[in-house]
């Protein structure tokens, strides 16, 4: 549609109080309309002339976003006509993206195609469905504005943080994991074999060069090397109603899979194989583990859409599909909570069956909040109540941990800020412990 631009509207403005004057002065009264019938004549001639321009805009889609990393969403502006035009794009954005500005204006010239951007960054993971971008095209008379709206669009896809893993793969090659909090340590008694001989890379270790390809060649060689025997580690995510706390920005399931996202990463880096397992009443989805980039990948495009739902979850369902689906002794890292004393009791009763095939850690993100009251002053009556409550509550949690324990099941507790690294020292524990 084609509306009057904020130039045409201030003239109106302007001519209307001269119309006022017009009382006094009648004879500024035909000139004022007919000052006003030309001002509607040129809006309407433009605006006709603007809506014969051939003006395409989308927005480009296929981009990767990260939860809490700033972005730019891009704009894609094609002027095939013969004119220059200044281009409005305006988007309204949702509750889960913050964003400083709405709109960006930019001029095109003839025969020009421009790319431009808004930066927002998610606050959501998961499929956010962007409400359709308004497009407002004038010439630089700008008498008139054509505005259309574009197509909504495929919903923008907000993967959780990986900045974590290219930070790893830099600091990997430095020898310098321990900046990340990571513990390495060496594993004792385990083999390894040749893989492939490759040109000498300035981090390499001294010790691993080849000298007689070196001599032969001419230039230096490093010798590659693989563990002899490839894990296979599972990462089962409960999407149950506790996984939907409140957890900093996020939610205790937006932790774990920060959390399932690296140790799949670095499983991958150490040779393993990774598999990853849904559930909630039931499982909803199994991958069996498999090795390599690729099956890293298709476990971050599972876990985008991963949310936690108002059901408790079923561990008998979740035991029951790793025991008759996946027979091969595995390390499993179950994320789930245990501040809820009935899920705690059935997780007990059916973790033995589980633990006796393969190596359970079960990773509970301790809850903030609660350490916070239990630890907090008490200076009237009902803050002591509050204190009381979640001091019995801490203890009924180490008391269900402890019975866990017993059972054969290593317990894995962390803050939010420290559970990927925790989860990560504790996977290449239980590798140095050769447990597996």
């Amino acid at each position: 549609m084609t509306v009057p631009s904020r130039i045409a509207i201030l003239v109106a403005i302007v001519l209307a109080i001269v119309l006022v004057g017009a009382v006094v002065e009648p004879a500024l009264g035909p000139l004022v309309l007919g000052a006003d019938l030309v001002l509607v004549a040129l809006c309407l001639i433009e605006g006709a002339r603007l809506g014969r321009l051939a003006v395409t805009a989308r927005r480009e889609e296929g981009q990767r976003y990260q939860l809490g990393r700033e972005a730019e969403f891009v704009y894609c502006i094609e002027n095939r006509s013969a004119a220059a035009l200044n281009v409005r794009i305006r988007q309204a954005w949702p509750s889960s993206i913050d964003a400083a500005e709405r709109s960006v204006t930019v001029r095109v010239e003839p025969g020009e195609t421009v790319r431009t951007a808004l930066l927002g960054t998610p606050r959501r993971r998961g499929r956010i469905t962007l409400p359709a971008a308004q497009v407002d095209i004038s010439s630089p008379i700008g008498l008139a504005v054509r505005r259309w709206n574009l197509e909504p669009g495929a919903p923008v896809c907000v993967y959780p943080e990986l900045q974590t893993l290219y930070q790893y793969d830099l600091l990997r090659s430095r020898r310098a994991l321990t900046q990340l909090g990571i513990h390495r340590s060496r594993m004792l008694g385990a083999g390894w074999e040749f893989e492939q001989l490759r040109d000498y890379m300035p981090d390499d270790d001294y010790r691993d060069v080849n000298w007689k390809a070196t001599a032969r060649r001419r230039k230096p060689m490093t010798n590659v090397y693989v563990a002899e025997k490839s894990r296979d580690i599972l990462l089962c995510l409960d999407c149950g109603r506790m996984m939907g706390n409140p957890v900093g920005e996020g939610t205790a399931l937006d932790r774990a899979v920060d959390a399932s996202v690296m140790l799949a990463h670095v499983a991958n880096r150490q040779g393993d194989r990774v598999g990853l397992a849904l559930f909630r009443e039931s499982v909803d989805l199994f991958l069996r583990p498999k090795t390599g980039m690729a099956a890293v990948h298709r476990i971050i495009e599972e876990l985008v859409d991963a949310a936690p739902e108002t059901v408790f979850p079923s561990y008998s369902e979740l035991v029951a599909a790793l025991r008759t689906g996946h027979k091969r002794r595995s390390l499993v890292f179950l994320f789930t909570d245990l501040n809820d004393p009935q899920l705690v009791s059935d997780l007990a009763r059916v973790m033995p069956l589980l633990s006796v095939r393969h190596v359970v850690v079960v990773v509970n993100l301790r809850d903030p909040l609660l350490d916070r009251v239990g630890s907090g002053p008490a200076g009237d009556r009902e803050a002591i109540f509050r204190v009381l409550a979640a001091r019995r509550l801490a203890s009924e949690r180490d008391a269900h941990s402890r019975e866990l324990v017993k059972r054969g099941v290593q317990v894995l507790e962390a803050d939010a800020d420290s559970l990927t690294m925790a989860v990560i020292n504790s996977y290449l524990a239980v590798k140095m412990r050769q447990l597996l």
